[in-house]
């Protein structure tokens, strides 16, 4: 599956999230969940900033991140935590590219689904 160039602005945002959320205790961490023996693992927030950080990123990932914006981008209660720029929800949304990593996503399955239509 080929993949798709990721902006360097969403990059930048991205490492900048990673940055600061590796540097809290990992009880505040954003993006992490319970696994076995009491640790915490990589949740998939932390796993998509590390393939936006990558420098490219398929399809699948993309419909992944569209499907991730649409429950949490619109919701009152996670854009009202997100307006702390410390909280758990802005560092996931960061993560996750924000907003401009949103408008990304959108534009770029928009051109994909453009050029579907045309080979049929």
């Amino acid at each position: 599956m080929p993949k798709v160039k990721v902006p360097s602005k969403i990059k930048e945002l991205v490492y900048r999230a990673m940055q600061e959320n590796i540097s809290l205790p990992m009880s505040q961490r954003a993006s992490y969940k319970d696994g076995a023996n009491n640790k915490r693992d990589p949740g998939t927030g932390i796993r998509t900033a590390r393939r936006l950080l990558s420098g490219a990123v398929d399809r699948e990932q993309l419909e992944l991140m569209r499907a991730w914006f649409a429950r949490h981008g619109d919701s009152p209660k996670e854009k009202e935590a997100r307006k702390d720029k410390t909280s758990k929800a802005s560092r996931a949304w960061r993560l996750w590219g924000g907003s401009i990593g949103r408008q990304w996503v959108e534009s770029t399955l928009r051109d994909m689904e453009r050029e579907d239509k045309k080979k049929r």
